[in-house]
């Protein structure tokens, strides 16, 4: 059963120059292990400097197969890094598809 992952990012206040880099560095990885990234909306009203991220996976096994992709990649020192200065709370929600979204969407 496929498996929706929200993941909310509360950034700290300051230049997105680099978490926005390597948020590109870490998609990449995780789509190569065959996660999808659905949409990803950073806010302009409510709490700014928040990153909502929502992916696809196939089951939970899947989101711990992206997970040691990411961790097994080069890059993954240098992205740790990044993310750890520049997240404030990350706050990981799992879900399945509603039963009242309509089919085709």
């Amino acid at each position: 059963m496929a498996i929706y992952i929200q993941s909310t990012l509360e950034l700290k206040p300051g230049d997105m120059t680099r978490f926005n880099a390597v948020m590109i560095d870490l998609v990449s990885i995780v789509e190569a292990a065959g996660w999808t990234l659905v949409t990803a909306v950073s806010q302009i009203s409510g709490r700014l400097h928040t990153a909502i991220d929502l992916w696809l996976v196939d089951d939970m096994n899947h989101y711990m197969t992206g997970v040691a992709a990411l961790r097994a990649d080069p890059r993954f020192d240098d992205i740790a890094k990044v993310l750890a200065d520049s997240i404030e709370r990350e706050t990981l929600v799992f879900g399945v598809r509603a039963p009242w979204v309509p089919e085709g969407r």
